[in-house]
């Protein structure tokens, strides 16, 4: 990912915004290598979590914000990683895209990654089920996620489970949520809309996978309108 920034002019020192930063964990490995990195989430508990991690370091900043409603900060990238297959609704992601171009200045670098929804829709067919045990020093804890497809909108419907065995009991906590994938078509149309050229496509952080080897999609795009 940093080989990427540098090879389109991002060089230690320059401005990233993290969009859905979470626990911080991209921001603080990019701030250790120099970039200024500005983290945004709306959950204050992985904000705070963030924080902590960080501790002082002056490379990065935290704050609550929304994805879709990115200030004109000017900034030399933005990163975007695991957060927009969360988006269900067209007009969010559309402006998900819209807040990014808004975000970057102009030939500004824009980095992300979704799940493609061919590759993911058909491992999922195979495989909708995935379990997994472990101990654990509370007990032997049982993972199991259940998946639903959704052809018509591309989703995912999403069943989890954690049940802990402990002293002879069982204690379950259940999860349902729903994802909703991409397709290389609807990409490429907002990438355009929002004036992003220069697109390079992989199918992994790792630059000699390829789309279509993978389950995801990552995109590295230049704003040049």
């Amino acid at each position: 990912m940093v080989n990427w920034l540098v090879e389109r002019g991002g060089v230690p020192g320059s401005t990233l915004v993290d969009a859905g930063c979470g626990t911080g964990r991209y921001t603080r490995e990019l701030g250790r290598r120099g970039f200024q990195v500005h983290g945004i989430d709306m959950s204050l508990d992985l904000l705070e979590e963030a924080k902590r991690s960080a501790g002082q370091s002056a490379q990065v900043t935290f704050t609550a914000g929304d994805i879709l409603t990115l200030p004109a900060s000017g900034s030399d990238a933005v990163l975007c990683r695991g957060v927009l297959n969360d988006l269900i609704d067209d007009g969010d992601r559309r402006s998900a895209f819209a807040s990014f171009a808004r975000a970057l200045r102009r030939s500004g670098v824009l980095i992300l990654d979704v799940r493609d929804w061919d590759a993911t829709a058909n491992r999922k067919e195979r495989e909708p089920l995935f379990r997994k045990r472990v101990d654990t020093s509370r007990g032997k804890l049982t993972f199991t996620s259940v998946t639903e497809l959704d052809r018509e909108h591309h989703q995912l419907i999403v069943r989890e489970s954690h049940a802990l065995e402990s002293h002879g009991r069982e204690r379950v906590v259940e999860h349902e949520f729903v994802m909703r994938c991409w397709t290389m078509a609807e990409l490429e149309s907002l990438l355009d809309l929002n004036g992003f050229g220069l697109v390079s496509t992989f199918g992994a952080y790792d630059p000699a996978i390829g789309p279509g080897e993978t389950d995801r999609l990552v995109i590295v795009a230049q704003l040049v309108n």
